[in-house]
């Protein structure tokens, strides 16, 4: 019986190991985290920032 080998797509097999590594530098950050509250207000407030730049005010 032949079974074939799922093929790995070069570009999602890169941004995985990317990401692995992202999460291991994440994780080995002595630094205290930021709470989820804080990152969504502060990332509300850049998304209103760049629409009112796109919108010209």
């Amino acid at each position: 019986m032949n079974q074939t080998v799922p093929q790995i797509d070069p570009e999602l097999e890169a941004e995985r190991r990317l990401l692995e590594a992202a999460i291991a530098e994440a994780r080995a950050d002595p630094r205290p985290g930021v709470p989820h509250e804080e990152v969504r207000a502060d990332l509300l407030r850049e998304i209103e920032r760049l629409n009112r730049k796109i919108s010209g005010h």
